[in-house]
């Protein structure tokens, strides 16, 4: 068996090679590193054994990565790689295909603004838990499952600020970062935490959003209840003659990528001031958002004086 302090050992000498052997830099060489050292750490806590089955290893690694950390498949076969790299410095024979990534023939899905508002005045006041998620999700970035292992000590819950500083712990790839939080959203995530006092709920963890019985709310679980608001928004909307669509189009990364779409093309924010709240590590990654929304364009054009060109 190949135990995880071995790998780790390894990951070490290997990470030496990186350097000295094929002069990588140094950049690239904490990415290999942080990594394969978040390989490690899964297969210790769920104690999985990489030596013997290492193809099925890898695959339920797809799956984790893909079902409760809502990777991208870009960012999948990017961690793949690097991981089958160093799995054949240890002389660990790997076999799998890479999972096929359309991401670059696809639109990116992203809702205006108007529509996420339309979104949050659906759902009803006494849900004051889904609504901080929404508009959590909308107006920090975060992925869902950063927002899950969000805890009261990662943010000033008594600030007066107009932005609030939440610290990000071991986000994708175990990187730390720094997001912020304007100062209504705080409001609502406080009248949230009230609401559950007064009915005795408590997670001695310190959860931020819990379910009913007081426990750390599941990946899985937030997904469902922003789809459940996007069908009743549909709903509501569909009553007043218009078609939104809602149901198809709302997740909780489409609301990573409406923050994203929002900072850039109406905000006016800079793009490396976009990729660090997002914890991009290439900016490449974050210029994918930098496309204009067509209705601005549309706009602009319509706004051109040909008579004075």
């Amino acid at each position: 068996m190949v135990d995880v302090e071995y790998l780790q050992s390894q990951l070490n000498d290997y990470c030496d090679e990186l350097e000295v052997l094929r002069n990588l830099s140094k950049i690239t060489i904490k990415n290999y590193r942080q990594t394969n050292g978040y390989f490690i750490k899964y297969l210790k806590e769920n104690s999985i054994d990489i030596e013997h089955k290492p193809d099925f290893v890898l695959k339920k690694f797809i799956v984790y990565l893909k079902k409760d950390k809502d990777n991208s498949y870009s960012t999948i076969n990017k961690y793949l790689q690097q991981i089958i790299q160093f799995l054949r410095f240890l002389d660990i024979k790997v076999d799998i295909q890479l999972p096929k990534d359309n991401s670059k023939n696809k639109k990116i899905k992203y809702l205006r603004p108007e529509e996420v508002n339309e979104v949050l005045k659906t759902i009803p006041n006494e849900l004051v838990r889904d609504k901080a998620i929404i508009q959590t999700l909308y107006r920090t970035g975060l992925r869902v499952s950063e927002l899950c292992n969000l805890k009261k000590q990662d943010l000033d819950m008594n600030s007066v600020e107009k932005a609030i500083a939440i610290y990000v712990y071991e986000g994708k790839g175990g990187k730390d970062r720094t997001v912020y939080i304007d100062d209504k959203t705080l409001k609502l995530i406080n009248t949230m935490i009230y609401k559950r006092s007064i009915k005795n709920i408590v997670n001695e963890e310190g959860y931020l959003f819990t379910n009913k019985m007081g426990n750390r709310l599941s990946e899985r679980s937030v997904q469902k209840i922003v789809k459940k608001h996007a069908i009743a928004t549909d709903r509501r909307l569909a009553l007043e003659g218009k078609q939104t669509n809602l149901k198809e189009r709302l997740t909780p990364h489409t609301l990573r990528h409406s923050f994203t779409i929002f900072l850039l093309n109406y905000g006016n924010k800079p793009i490396n001031e976009v990729q660090q709240l997002l914890g991009h590590s290439n900016i490449s990654t974050t210029q994918i958002y930098s496309k204009v929304d067509d209705k601005r364009i549309k706009h602009s054009y319509e706004n051109i004086n040909w008579d004075n060109s």
